[in-house]
Parts: C-alpha cells; sequence; structure tokens
C-alpha cells in the first residue's frame, strides 16, 4: 500500500509505526509539522530506514500560535490547505489522520472526501470537549457554550468523514456514539512508546553531569504545558522541596505558555531549585529521564477523560518510578496503578501531591520496586510488530471497496 501518516506533532511513537509498516513493504509517507514547538521524536531520515519510508515535513509561514486564537484560526485554515494540496498532488491509497489541529483537520479532511481520498481518522483525543472547556471558562455560557456546538459539530464532520477511526481508548465511544459513527469501523489501539529508542540508562550520565544533577535529589518533567495543565504544581513541589531537602532540584522540560509562566514565579519566589530547560534533543531523553529520582505528569480535572499523557509511556520505559497528579478516572492513571509504576493523586489536593512526593524520595527500594514495575510492563505490552500488524488490518479494511461501500450505505441510514 502506499500509505501517508501525518502525525501533526511529530511525536515518537507514531514515525516508529511509519518505520514498521514500511519494513513491512509498504510505501510510507511520513508527514509532520516542523513549525509546531513541542518534543519530537526521530523525524529524519537514519541511515538503517527501509527504503519505502520518506519524511516530508511541511512548515508554515511562521511558528504555531498556540494562545492566539485569531492567528491560530488563520494559520489552522492555511494549515489544511497546505495538506490537502500535498495529498492531492501525489494520493496515497490510504492517509492516517492524527494530532491535527481540528479547523486544520476538517479543511483537510472535507477535501479529502470531495476527492475521494481514503482517510482514517487516528483519534488521540476530543479537541472538541478541550474547546468547549476553555470556551465556557473564558466566554461564559452562552458565547462559549455556542463555541463548544460549533467545535463539536466541526470534529463530528472529521469523525463521520473517515473511513475508519482508530481510538487510542474506550473512553472515546461514548463520543462517537454520540456522532452517530458505527462502532463497527472503530478500533481501539492503545497509545505506546517506541521502546528501543527509550534505553534504561544509569542515573550518573552525560546528560546528568552537564545540568549538575548527579548525587542529588531529582524530580522531573518533560512535556507540553497547555491548558490541560497547571504549571503551578511545580512552584508548590520546588518550595516545599526547598525547606526540606535543599540540595533536590525540580526539572521542567518544557516551552510555551506554561514555562513562561514558571520562568517569572521562579525569580519572584526565588526558588533557585526549578530548574527550566527547553526541549531537549530526543537523542537524549533516555540521559535526561534516568536523571530523575521521581517523574511528574500532570492533567487537570477537566482533562482527565478524553486526554490520555503519551509522556507517561516514556516514562515507563525510563524504569523510574511515575507521580501522576491527574484525575483517577484518566486512562494513563489507571496505567500507573495497574502496572505498578507510580502512585496517583488528585490534581484538586495539592498537599498530598507535595506529601507522596516526600515519601518517594525517602523510599529507594519503592521507587527501584516502582521502576521495574513500569519498565516491565513497557516490555510486555509496546512490541512494535504487533501493533503495527493491528494498524495494517484496519488500513487494508480501509481501502478495500466494499468495505468502504458498506460504511457509506451505514452513514446513509444514520443521517
Amino acid at each position: 500500500m502506499h500509505i501517508v501518516l501525518h502525525d501533526y506533532s511529530g511525536h515518537p511513537f507514531q514515525v516508529q509505526l511509519s518505520r514498521e509498516l514500511a519494513r513491512r513493504g509498504h510505501r510510507v509517507r511520513h508527514q509532520y509539522c516542523s513549525s509546531y514547538t513541542t518534543g519530537k521524536g526521530a523525524v529524519q531520515r537514519l541511515r538503517d530506514d527501509p527504503e519505502g519510508f520518506s519524511v516530508e515535513p511541511i512548515c508554515m509561514a511562521s511558528e504555531f500560535a498556540r494562545y492566539s486564537p485569531l492567528r491560530r484560526v488563520f494559520q489552522e485554515f492555511r494549515y489544511g490547505v497546505s495538506l490537502a494540496r500535498r495529498l492531492r498532488s501525489s494520493p496515497p491509497q490510504v492517509v492516517v489522520m492524527c494530532n491535527i489541529p481540528l479547523l486544520a483537520h476538517a479543511v483537510a479532511a472535507v477535501v479529502m472526501r470531495l476527492s475521494k481520498v481514503t482517510m482514517v481518522f487516528w483519534q488521540q483525543d476530543v479537541y472538541s470537549d478541550a474547546i468547549g472547556t476553555a470556551a465556557r471558562d473564558r466566554l461564559g455560557p452562552r458565547v462559549g457554550g455556542a463555541l463548544a456546538w460549533i467545535a463539536d459539530r466541526v470534529e463530528c464532520l472529521v469523525a463521520r468523514s473517515s473511513v475508519r477511526i482508530v481510538a487510542i481508548s474506550e473512553d472515546f465511544l461514548d463520543v462517537l456514539r454520540r456522532w452517530r459513527v458505527p462502532l463497527e469501523f472503530v478500533t481501539i489501539i492503545p497509545n505506546w512508546a517506541a521502546l528501543p529508542e527509550m534505553p534504561v540508562r544509569p542515573r550518573n550520565n552525560d546528560w546528568a553531569r552537564a545540568h549538575d544533577l548527579v548525587g542529588r535529589k531529582v524530580v522531573l518533567y518533560s512535556g507540553t504545558l497547555g491548558l490541560k495543565h497547571d504549571p503551578r504544581i511545580f512552584l508548590e513541589l520546588a518550595n516545599a522541596l526547598c525547606e526540606r531537602q535543599p540540595d533536590a532540584r525540580v526539572v521542567v522540560i518544557s516551552e510555551g505558555q506554561g514555562r513562561d509562566l514558571l520562568e517569572v514565579e521562579k525569580d519572584r519566589l526565588q526558588l533557585r531549585n526549578l530548574i527550566l530547560l527547553d526541549y531537549q534533543q530526543y537523542s537524549s531523553l533516555p540521559d535526561a529521564l534516568a536523571s530523575a529520582d521521581v517523574l511528574v505528569t500532570v492533567l487537570e480535572p477537566d482533562a482527565g477523560r478524553y486526554s490520555v499523557p503519551s509522556k507517561v509511556l516514556n516514562y515507563l520505559c525510563a524504569a523510574r518510578p511515575v507521580l501522576g497528579i491527574m484525575p483517577a478516572e484518566n486512562e494513563a492513571a489507571d496505567t500507573l496503578l495497574t502496572s505498578g509504576a507510580g502512585v496517583v493523586v488528585s490534581p484538586q489536593d495539592r498537599g498530598k501531591a507535595v506529601a507522596r512526593l516526600l515519601d518517594l524520595l525517602g523510599a529507594s527500594d519503592q521507587r527501584a520496586e516502582m521502576g521495574a514495575a513500569g519498565r516491565r510492563y513497557a516490555e510486555e505490552m509496546f512490541d512494535i510488530a504487533t501493533i503495527a500488524a493491528r494498524f495494517e488490518s484496519v488500513l487494508r479494511e480501509a481501502v478495500e471497496p466494499d468495505r468502504n461501500s458498506s460504511l457509506v450505505a451505514s452513514r446513509a441510514s444514520r443521517s
């Protein structure tokens, strides 16, 4: 098959899937947005890559305006048009769409449907839910509610324009059912981490030495700090450690609005133990995670149901314990608890979060047990050959004309 896998974010496990599909004999073009600032995987040709694998970055005229609504709408529209043009100029048999901003995805989806390009929606989040929550909080129930309804209808259009949907969690089935998407065309494939690219590294490594972390207790976070995350928790953790363990360090690897807030508050509160770093090279991520005694993930209550933070999956590979400051009903929280890889605390109970962190820092045996449990889980669940075989089955079904015609008939009967 000729496959395009478009992962807007450029995350590690998506490009790992593209490589594995190419190793299975398919021609795979992996696309991503090079203007979007976030931690990225190995989004370039490597020496041992299969012949059928290629990488195609798509660049905006300027950096993605994550926090400017008007500029963002304009950029998303232009990105959707640009993506649609590329796909039409060299149409694949099937395109997999992942992590694309909602308006850009909708524009591309409409063009792809009119051009009869088979599209699979790899659903990583319910963006309309997050947009609706933010709109109601900022603009009130009337205006915010109207924007929430529009976002919901747009995302419904995206889902119903897709021949198949791969959802990362069964929690998404309720909203897909509400959008009247036939569930027989939905496959659940949980996210994973690129295990071969995330070896267990020693605590004392080049990255740790370069940042003066050897011989200290280290609490580390690596990832986005957006609307779904409250960065102030790191101020509280750093302040608590200042008083109880002055040599300890809280390391936050991120960029954007949340990181900017931490920069300001760090200076105001004189938190010298709070270390703020830009996104690191992907090749250095195993050493960065290995430098920590405890890895932290955060998620706000309103984002708990549909957002499944993939950073937790990298954390499991690193064989380090995880403190999840997140809603207990979140799927990542369930993974931490069932695997034994960490502890979960409500984001609304900051005092308990601080207490659990201090408990972990004082219990080296427990940290070792949790880290080992997380790595065992990763080795059992993140086999890329098995995962790629499931995706390959979905893609083969998507390009079969008789199966597609049955989906069209099903859509018509539900409209």
